[in-house]
């Protein structure tokens, strides 16, 4: 929805592209939300206005919307949505230095992925592992990423190996070159 508005900066975060066209954009999706969509569209619309508001630095404000949004994916049954959001809720909580709460988000996400939904399974690992990476357990956050960049490269997609690719890389660079143990 906002995906082309968002990017990854050199730590691996998610920043805007163009932050002006991206506030214009979570204007246009609250806009929408109030018209009264149905509970799958008001999920849709809170998860996007929760992750942007993220990337624009605003966690307070994003974790409302995450909230939100997890409480109608939960209420809803969808576990793919339930997953998705309980990574995006971490990532706010990490972002704004909750790492406590970010690894409970996390570590949820992960377990109902490896049960429920392994479809999800590498998006849930490349998170978890980037949340380990920044609390410096270098070690975890490359057995977590290798364990995603296997299931994505087996999912043959370029660009999702490419991100996990390039947070292993920053993995190597802190634990001091290429080819360290951690």
């Amino acid at each position: 929805m906002l995906r082309h508005l968002i990017t990854q900066d050199s730590d691996l975060r998610m920043v805007p592209t163009d932050r002006a066209e991206l506030t214009a954009a979570v204007d246009r999706l609250r806009e929408e939300l109030l018209t009264g969509p149905g509970p799958d569209r008001a999920r849709v619309l809170t998860r996007w206005i929760g992750i942007a508001r993220m990337s624009l630095g605003d966690h307070d404000e994003a974790r409302t919307f995450l909230r939100r949004s997890l409480g109608l994916a939960v209420t809803s049954g969808n576990v793919r949505a339930v997953v998705a959001t309980e990574l995006n809720f971490g990532d706010a909580h990490r972002y704004a230095g909750d790492v406590e709460t970010a690894e409970t988000f996390y570590r949820s996400a992960l377990d109902t992925a490896r049960s429920k939904c392994p479809e999800l399974l590498d998006f849930a690992l490349q998170h978890f592992g980037k949340h380990l990476m920044e609390r410096g357990d270098l070690a975890g956050a490359r057995a977590h990423l290798q364990e995603a960049l296997r299931l994505r490269i087996a999912k043959g997609s370029t660009e999702l190996v490419g991100s996990t690719q390039a947070a292993l890389d920053r993995v190597d660079v802190l634990i001091g070159g290429t080819g360290g143990t951690g």
